[in-house]
């Protein structure tokens, strides 16, 4: 079974309007303020949500759904699907919550958070110091680095002092643009690495097809659907044997919606302790990166 159709039988069906407009409402109409939450919700769990949450019935995620495997469009074009989706479908059943779910450009994502448009920005986001300067982070999942190159490895590519004087495609406002950026002031200084930012890891992918980039750089699950997702295959490969520099992610929060922060943490530290955290990952492929402790504000990039 491959991971988009697992995805599927995972039930991560959300109603998203398809469009890269930052801010475009999606989900359909909100719920009443008196919507009753589900039997099966955890009451102690959501009498920790702020009040106008928990009134609304409704969990406002913005993301960007074309970082596969964590969140990407299914076959209908209009499905967010993905780990990501997964694991808040599972925090919204037990927080007695409808998820409601916007799929924007990456690039607005954190305006929109700013603008209350969303609750929580859930995009596969690297927890880093310059962004918890702004925001909190519920770490809970662990990645690495991945360098994708065409198959073969022309350029003999294993990690990254191997990418020096080369050129290197990312996503833009992206953790791996600033990890890049970081190389080209320490191991590439003498020969920096030349940076192509791009508004989709789809279009970063293009360039190393097209032949020009010799390498996209991303988050090792990530450049490993790529390099095996339909049309890929036998086109590209992993450069680097193990994942690079790993780091932990998780959904981002404003820093005054502390209520709600915790109220998520607490909830997938409930979905570990009862096995359903390590059933989604693994059916995703991604049970290596399970955490074993929830960490706020973790990341040490």
């Amino acid at each position: 079974m491959n991971k988009r159709n697992k995805a599927v039988v995972l039930g991560v069906t959300f109603a998203v309007a398809a469009t890269m407009l930052a801010g475009c409402s999606a989900g359909g109409a909100a719920p009443s303020a008196d919507k009753a939450p589900s039997k099966d919700a955890d009451s102690a769990l959501r009498d920790m949500l702020p009040a106008d949450i928990k009134e609304a019935g409704v969990l406002k995620i913005g993301t960007e759904a074309f970082y596969p495997p964590f969140e990407y469009l299914d076959a209908d074009n209009t499905t967010v699907v993905g780990l990501d989706m997964a694991l808040f479908q599972a925090i919204g059943d037990e927080l007695g919550l409808t998820v409601d779910v916007t799929n924007m450009a990456f690039d607005g994502l954190l305006p929109a958070l700013d603008a209350k448009r969303i609750d929580v920005v859930v995009a596969a986001m690297t927890d880093t110091k310059a962004r918890q300067a702004k925001y909190d982070f519920v770490d809970y999942f662990l990645t690495g680095q991945g360098i994708v190159v065409p198959a073969g490895n022309p350029k003999s590519i294993k990690g990254v002092e191997d990418l020096c004087g080369l050129k290197v495609a990312a996503l833009e406002a992206s953790t791996q643009v600033s990890l890049l950026e970081k190389f080209n002031t320490e191991e590439c200084a003498g020969d920096p690495i030349v940076v192509t930012a791009l508004a989709t890891d789809a279009d970063a992918m293009l360039q190393v097809r097209s032949g020009r980039a010799d390498a996209s750089f991303s988050q090792d699950a990530v450049a490993r659907f790529n390099a095996e997702a339909e049309g890929g295959s036998g086109k590209f490969e992993i450069g680097n044997d193990q994942p690079l520099l790993p780091v932990v992610m998780g959904p981002m929060f404003s820093k005054e919606d502390s209520d709600l922060r915790d109220a998520v943490k607490a909830t997938i530290e409930k979905l570990i302790s009862d096995g359903t955290y390590q059933t989604i990952l693994d059916e995703h492929d991604l049970g290596s990166g399970a955490v074993t402790e929830v960490t706020v504000n973790g990341g040490t990039l």
